[in-house]
């Protein structure tokens, strides 16, 4: 069975431009941890924001780029969100650009179930977005999607 056939059609998606204050109030809706794609102005998936990318705003500018850098022998130390300040403006002033993934586990459409269940394996991830051969996103496959997919043809649904 393809992707297509199981995946989710309503996703919730935002632009590079969608500031983190709209970001949070979107993540606020989810009752698991959210995936939450970002799309430019053909639909066209550039990136991701996970709940993880929101821990970003509380790190230091200088300590993230130090990070990327592999020459860098700065050991990842886990972010303190409690004693750190954040301005009050930062709601408008951080956009998903600045905390997006470019780096996007994704898979397209006509992949089969076992695929995408493969590779989320693979990549540890719950949810990945779905794209079509233009890489525009049409949907999000989730394992419980595959799982109740699996029951319903087992029976047991």
């Amino acid at each position: 069975m393809q992707i297509k056939e199981v995946m989710q059609t309503k996703v919730i998606s935002v632009t590079k431009g969608t500031n983190l204050a709209q970001l949070l109030g979107l993540f606020k809706d989810f009752h698991s941890f959210p995936v939450v794609p970002v799309v430019d102005e053909n639909q066209v998936l550039i990136g991701i924001v996970r709940m993880r990318n929101l821990f970003d705003v509380f790190k230091p500018h200088h300590q993230e780029i130090l990070m990327r850098n592999p020459l860098s022998m700065l050991s990842h130390e886990p972010t303190d969100i409690f004693d750190r300040d954040i301005e009050e403006g930062m709601g408008f002033l951080v956009i998903a650009a600045d905390i997006m993934d470019q780096k996007i586990v994704k898979v397209k459409e006509s992949y089969s179930l076992k695929d995408a269940y493969d590779l989320m394996q693979l990549h540890s991830r719950d949810a990945i977005p779905v794209v079509n051969a233009e890489k525009q996103l049409v949907g999000i496959i989730s394992v419980f999607d595959i799982l109740m997919q699996i029951f319903s043809e087992k029976g047991v649904s």
